[in-house]
């Protein structure tokens, strides 16, 4: 009985140890938050430089590194600085084929994009904030290189079911 329990302990101990996550569709309230960001910060960009995003995928990383360079948007303005990984998010999903999902794990929610069939997901949307919340340099047009590096790599992955 004692062997039956230890062989038990070991074959279910990496189970316990593996981080569970999921993916859930985008809620209406999601959908609502990630719009209200995207105005928020197109309003800003209207006021502030006389453009607007939507144009191109050039000219919104343009715009989001003048919004940065000129420090329109401060270090603790996270709902603006989340607004411009969502419009990364946006150009990402559109380019690559991908979807807005929200992926829970054990440290809690967020929104991402689901790489399909890939069991992969990335997430532009913090990718700015995090930077700008230390202080960091940040280069738009590098970090969106990186994620499509970071897709190109996920959907090369062979996932055996």
């Amino acid at each position: 009985m004692r062997f039956l329990a230890i062989v038990i302990l070991f074959v279910l101990a990496p189970m316990s140890i593996a981080d569970t996550w999921r993916t859930d569709p985008i809620t209406p309230m999601d959908e609502r938050y990630m719009e209200n960001s995207r105005k928020a910060l197109n309003d800003l960009a209207r006021i502030e430089l006389g453009r607007s995003f939507g144009e191109s995928r050039e000219n919104d990383l343009r715009l989001i590194q003048t919004l940065l360079d000129r420090k329109l948007v401060k270090g603790d303005e996270t709902a603006l600085l989340q607004g411009m990984g969502i419009i990364l998010g946006d150009h990402l999903r559109k380019d690559h084929n991908l979807k807005w999902v929200i992926y829970i794990d054990r440290v809690g929610r967020s929104r991402a994009l689901e790489v399909p069939l890939k069991d992969e997901a990335i997430f532009p949307v913090t990718q700015i904030s995090s930077r700008a919340a230390v202080g960091g340099k940040i280069d738009v047009t590098a970090i969106y290189t990186r994620l499509e590096a970071e897709i190109a790599r996920a959907k090369k992955k062979i996932i055996v079911r």
